[in-house]
């Protein structure tokens, strides 16, 4: 009998001290052991936040340029596997460009703007729940609160809400205004980044075929020198010619790799992706517009016009917001909650609802000093968008007088390398015959050479001049 009063004992002394009774484990075993497993915790969620925010630079930049150099192969392999057309240029330029994709991001943060502007309306509900248990002495002792409760408010009387939505809603629209005129941006940046390729390519067959017959002119002079049939400063300059030449391929090569790399950048390529161009388009030789309709139409189609508009409108709603400062808030709440001891005695709830109001009567003249700041503030929209219409006015004057100067400008230098290409293979055919000095043959040769070159570049220049025009008017095909 005593052995079993002895064995009852023991099993009801603490695991750990020996010195309490429940559940083999004494209150302030309990309490060591709760505040160990905090501690581990703690430690454990140090650990992991340290190693969130452990940084190596090195390892960093070679993972993302591995990622990302993967995504560029991946890109070009699917953009890049037939030749470019100046459609598909511009095409791609809108789909990957990353100034066109930050505008979107930008029309979209607008929108969520917007979105949380329009929130105030709404009602506005939240919940709290605690619950707390103390055991002091297991049996007579122990208490375990509750409380929670559901809070409700509604703005009934808040005019600044009204003019903030719609500041929100108008600042949408203009961020989506604002990102069709960036596309239309690049839209034309593309353009004449493939363009200048089109031209740098054709500059270089012509530097080619240039030096060839720089290289074939200097043997016959050097022939004609061995002959006695030139002088030994006609044989140099010759060779100096096809030197000179030799020298402008190597830059007109080199030339081309950074107008092909300026090209995949608008298209948000990698600068060092091979490609090919298909042929150009035909040129576009319809007669302008006049300037008076070409003004008026830019004043209703470009996208910077209804952007300042917005703007304008904006700031209105900013004056207006600015005198709601002046006017009482009014709103509703209801509010619904319970405490109680869930061991003694039963939950108590309460349910509050009422009308909540707030008029600032002095505030130091804060209120006056923002509507009068607010005023200026829309002066200056009003001004800035003044402006903006001038300077559309002008830019379509200037981008029409460009496509008439690049026209012109083209014609005549179409003429200049005919009349030099003449001269010089008649000058060239005298020389080889003895009627005309070998020196004046190759300065014609020199002068053709030019003179082509001077022509490609202007015969793409009007091109580009009429999609200008078209940006200018509003109208840039950026599809």
């Amino acid at each position: 009998m005593k052995s079993e009063e002895v064995k009852s004992e023991e099993a009801k002394l603490c695991g750990l001290c020996g010195l309490c009774v429940r559940n083999n484990l004494c209150g302030l075993c309990v309490l060591c052991v709760g505040l160990l497993g905090a501690l581990c915790v703690g430690l454990l969620c140090a650990l992991c936040v340290t190693g969130c925010v452990s940084f190596d630079a090195t390892d960093a930049r070679r993972s993302q340029t591995e990622a990302f150099t993967n995504e560029l192969s991946r890109l070009e392999a699917a953009w890049l596997a037939e030749p470019l057309t100046l459609e598909r240029c511009v095409r791609i330029a809108m789909t990957n460009n990353y100034e066109v994709r930050k505008a979107d991001l930008d029309a979209q943060l607008g929108r969520f703007s917007r979105d949380m502007a329009f929130s105030a309306f709404l009602p506005q509900v939240s919940a709290t729940a605690t619950r707390i248990d103390y055991d002091r002495n297991p049996v007579l002792n122990s208490q375990r609160f509750t409380s929670g409760g559901v809070d409700v408010g509604l703005a009934l009387l808040m005019p600044s809400t009204w003019f903030l939505y719609d500041e929100a809603r108008h600042g949408r629209a203009a961020a989506e205004l604002a990102a069709g005129y960036v596309r239309q941006g690049v839209a034309l940046q593309t353009t004449s980044a493939y363009y200048d390729v089109v031209v740098q390519e054709r500059l270089v067959a012509a530097h080619e075929r240039q030096l060839a017959a720089a290289r074939e002119t200097a043997e016959r002079v050097a022939g004609l020198e061995r002959e006695g049939l030139a002088r030994p400063w006609e044989r140099d300059q010759a060779a100096l010619l096809a030197e000179t030449r030799e020298a402008e391929l190597g830059a007109a090569r080199r030339r081309l790799v950074v107008l092909r790399g300026d090209l995949m950048r608008a298209l948000g390529l990698s600068p060092l992706a091979a490609f090919e161009l298909a042929p150009p388009p035909e040129a576009d030789e319809s007669p302008l517009e006049p300037l008076e309709d070409l003004v008026l139409r830019a004043l209703e189609t470009n996208p910077q016009l209804p952007i300042a508009d917005r703007q304008v409108v904006m700031k209105e709603n900013a004056v207006r917001r600015a005198f709601c400062e002046f006017l009482p808030n009014l709103s509703v709440f209801g509010q619904w909650s319970f405490t109680g001891n869930e061991v003694m005695n039963p939950p108590k709830h309460n349910f509050d609802w009422g009308f909540r109001g707030t008029w600032d009567l002095f505030n130091g003249f804060r209120s006056v000093a923002d509507v009068r700041a607010a005023k200026a503030e829309r002066e200056q929209a009003e001004l800035s968008r003044e402006s903006t219409f001038l300077s559309v006015m002008a830019g379509v004057v200037s981008a029409r007088a460009a496509v008439e100067d690049a026209a012109a400008g083209a014609a005549v230098r179409r003429r200049a390398w005919e009349v030099a290409a003449g001269k010089a293979e008649d000058l060239m055919a005298r020389a080889k015959e003895g009627l005309e000095p070998v020196a004046d043959a190759l300065d014609a040769e020199a002068a053709r050479d030019l003179a082509e070159a001077e022509y490609l570049r202007a015969a793409f220049t009007e091109r580009v001049a009429r999609e200008n025009l078209d940006f200018a008017v509003g109208e840039m095909n950026n599809e």
